[in-house]
Parts: structure tokens; C-alpha cells; sequence
């Protein structure tokens, strides 16, 4: 068993939307005003920046300083960026995402998100041993590369369409937040039959699962925000 302790966690869900949200183009005051009724305990006006260049690229972003979360929206997509995530940051997250699909709701109730994506990322320090121990249980390098010479792992899943999963992977390579450390980052995507409310529990079920199959204990850390 890998031992893993998670010294910095993120977490990105990202939706892609159909049809593309008229009102980041069309009225973008109206979603910022109607993303800060949502929020309006934590968000203001100030909070809220629109958006302007090329068409794909207008729309607006939210800062939640109190939970280190980044909000965007685009015509094509939504996407939430949690800079800090433990145990503790599930309802926030389920809050955030339900909050930002409200807001869409009011403005354009004909968009619907295609898919669903989640990607979560962790900076570890393996308990024992080095990276490059940590990594050989699941690839080692060329007997011909130089002595000293490092891997990384990705793993890309089959598809298994009967559970709405189109695709997903899971990667280890090398932290560049901590020392010797190891980034384990895994994508997940669920589409349209799943709904926002349950993409985060269920991303959470399937991490887990994916570190049991493969032999790796996430351990907690003090030292991640809450």
C-alpha cells in the first residue's frame, strides 16, 4: 500500500453548456446580478468582473475570498475552481455549483449542460520512501535511459457509457508544490443523464475507489486550508 499524505487539494468541475448561455453575451449584468442573489452572503458587486474581447471569451468571473473559489462563465461553459478543498468543503461545493446552475436557471432556463466534468488535484508526500520509489511499483524507467532517470504515470480509462462515464484519467507525476512530493491528478467526466448536484459525491466515490484499485491511502493533513 502507497501511503500518501495530501498536503494541498484542489478541485475544477467544469460544464459544457448547450445551448451556448445567450445572457453572458447578450445582458451580462443581468447574470452577475443574478449570481450575487445567490451568494449575496458572501459576493458583491465588486466581487464580479465582466468579461470582454472575442466572442467565446466574454462573460463574467466571481472571487469567493472566504472559500478561495473562482467562478467563470462562458457562452459554452461554466467553470468552478475550489483552491482549497478537505472533508469539510462538501457542502460548500454542492452550494457553489447548485448556486451558479440557479443563476443560469433564471436567466436562460433553455441551457443545459452536456456534460460534467471534475478534476480533482493533490500535492502528497509519500510517508515512506522517494518519488521515484513511490512511482516504480506502477512504471519504471528503460533499462536504457541514464541511472537516476524519473517516470510518471497516466492511466486512461475505458469508457463505460451504461454508467454516463464518456471518459476519464488518472495521473502521478511529480509535485510542484511539495518537495519530493507526487501530484495525483484525476479527470473524470459524467454526462448529460447526471445531475450537478451529485457530480461532486459521486466524483468523491470514484476517487476513492480508483485508490483502493490501485493501492494508494490518501491521508489527511492539517496543513490543508479549511
Amino acid at each position: 500500500m502507497l501511503q500518501l499524505r495530501v498536503r494541498r487539494s484542489e478541485l475544477t468541475y467544469e460544464a459544457q453548456l448547450a445551448p451556448p448561455l445567450s445572457a453572458v453575451i447578450d445582458t451580462p449584468g443581468k447574470l452577475a446580478s443574478a449570481l450575487i442573489s445567490q451568494f449575496d452572503y458572501l459576493v458583491g458587486l465588486a466581487d464580479v468582473t465582466l468579461d470582454e474581447g472575442p466572442l467565446q471569451d466574454r462573460g463574467l468571473s466571481c472571487e469567493v475570498e472566504k472559500f478561495h473559489t473562482s467562478i467563470l462563465l462562458r457562452a459554452d461553459r461554466v467553470e468552478i475552481h475550489f483552491l482549497a478543498v478537505d472533508e469539510t468543503w462538501g457542502p460548500w461545493t454542492s452550494e457553489a455549483i447548485h448556486g451558479v446552475w440557479k443563476a443560469i436557471a433564471s436567466t436562460s432556463p433553455e441551457v443545459a449542460a452536456k456534460s460534467h466534468s471534475l478534476l480533482f488535484e493533490m500535492d502528497c508526500e509519500p510517508l515512506t520512501g522517494s518519488y521515484q520509489a513511490a512511482l516504480e511499483r506502477f512504471c519504471s524507467p528503460h533499462r536504457n535511459l541514464p541511472e537516476g532517470t524519473e517516470t510518471a504515470v497516466v492511466y486512461y480509462l475505458p469508457q463505460d457509457l451504461s454508467q454516463g462515464f464518456p471518459s476519464s484519467s488518472f495521473v502521478l507525476n511529480r509535485s510542484a508544490e511539495v518537495q519530493g512530493g507526487l501530484l495525483l491528478a484525476m479527470t473524470l467526466v459524467f454526462d448529460s443523464r447526471h445531475s450537478q448536484e451529485d457530480v461532486v459525491q459521486q466524483g468523491r466515490g470514484r476517487l476513492d475507489d480508483l485508490s483502493r484499485r490501485l493501492e494508494i491511502e490518501l491521508l489527511k493533513d492539517s496543513k490543508v486550508r479549511a
